[in-house]
């Protein structure tokens, strides 16, 4: 490079409409050049659009959509380019499923003249933007229902109320936000299948406020909410909700295994994957969550020993139909993932609960609900001399809950 000859200097700017907003995009990028601001073959990176600073230029842009997907190719195809060149339209860079062209403003030929031609190409981003739609409601709604087992309600109180409604927030706005794409597509199609030419002189700073802030607002929820499953995820690696069953000093409000037996002492088990915990979580809406896991042995007053442990998952909740959804849900995920072992057992009849299920899913497994607490509950017994009755241990269970 000699030393006569200018660096190019670049200047990035966020853009004022959405991508799918044709009409606005065009507007913008025509009224950048004419401020000495040339769209850059750098085109649009993590949102942000590379301009070349330069002399004003009357410039004309437009957008075409693009008849293959992003990640497919960058650009059109020799053809088209060549076609598009024969016509005075240089291919420049590529927004989202758009690629944009750029001529000069004197009066030449257009690039498409024919409003109906123009929708066919449309018509292909309109039917991309509805399968984005589709892919966005599965993978936004159902993989988080999926990762939580499909138990929305012990999720969302486990995560917390205000983490989880913010991922809610975020849910909605992100899959409202596919669906303005869609929409706006959609209109601009049967415009153009219409025979109504595009507008390419739109007022894009009428919206161009708004745009920004709800972007910038988005993205800012984002990272709080991330931010915040990266602190909760730490604490819970780090132990933060979880101690030792015997380091518990607190009162439970539940049975456990020495109320089952009473005046025997509890000695956990040793290392291994069987550890006896206490794992503790509160939110606005349940005040006291427990999930606690006992394994080991109970010497008995007589002397003889119990051998075996229980499960707990007790809620306290702000509502009794809560503690009802979170009953209803245990049942179910215990139905589903033990199918093959699943079968209904009997209760007695006169437990001091609101509502009782009873059933083998491995285990023999209680769910209980009594005003707005829950608790569900698995017992496995493998001393030889010593057991107790599925209908005796749940009535302590149930008394035990108030």
């Amino acid at each position: 490079m000699s030393s006569t000859t200018q660096e190019v200097k670049y200047a990035w700017r966020f853009p004022p409409c959405p991508g799918y907003d044709v009409e606005a995009t065009e507007s913008w990028l025509q009224e950048m050049a004419a401020q000495g601001l040339i769209l850059s073959t750098e085109g649009f990176f993590a949102g942000l659009g590379c301009f070349e600073r330069g002399e004003p230029r009357r410039l004309r842009y437009r957008l075409e959509a693009a008849p293959k997907k992003p990640l497919d190719e960058d650009g059109p195809d020799e053809e088209a380019r060549s076609l598009s060149e024969a016509y005075g339209w240089q291919y420049v860079a590529r927004r989202g499923d758009f690629l944009i062209y750029a001529g000069e403003d004197d009066g030449s030929l257009e690039l498409h003249t024919d409003p109906r031609v123009q929708a066919l190409s449309m018509n292909l981003v309109r039917r991309r933007a509805r399968a984005s739609l589709f892919s966005f409601v599965l993978w936004l709604v159902l993989y988080p229902l999926a990762l939580g087992n499909f138990m929305p309600l012990a999720s969302f109180l486990t995560i917390g109320t205000p983490v989880s409604l913010l991922g809610n927030v975020i849910v909605l706005w992100s899959i409202g936000s596919s669906a303005a794409s869609f929409l706006s597509l959609h209109r601009l199609w049967k415009r153009l299948r219409g025979g109504e030419p595009l507008d390419h002189r739109k007022d894009w700073r009428r919206r161009a406020r708004r745009y920004r802030g709800s972007l910038a607002a988005y993205f800012l929820l984002l990272l709080i909410f991330l931010g915040s499953l990266l602190a909760l995820w730490n604490a819970d690696a780090r132990g933060g909700f979880t101690e030792p069953y015997e380091d518990w000093q607190g009162k439970l409000p539940f049975a456990t295994l020495e109320d089952f037996f009473p005046g025997a002492e509890f000695s956990p088990r040793d290392g291994g994957l069987l550890e006896s915990t206490v794992d503790v979580h509160s939110d606005i809406l349940a005040p006291q969550i427990f999930s606690v896991h006992q394994t080991g042995s109970l010497r008995l007053p007589d002397g003889r020993v119990f051998t075996g442990g229980l499960t707990v998952d007790y809620y306290e909740t702000a509502a009794p139909w809560m503690a009802r959804e979170l009953a209803r849900e245990y049942e179910w995920y215990d139905h589903r993932r033990n199918r093959k072992y699943y079968e209904p057992l009997e209760l007695p009849d006169e437990l001091a609960a609101d509502h009782a299920s009873a059933y083998s899913a491995v285990f023999p497994t209680v769910v209980l609900v009594k005003g707005n607490r829950m608790v569900r509950a698995s017992l496995y017994q493998t001393s030889e001399n010593v057991s107790i009755p599925l209908g005796e241990w749940t009535a302590i269970l149930a008394d035990s809950l108030g």
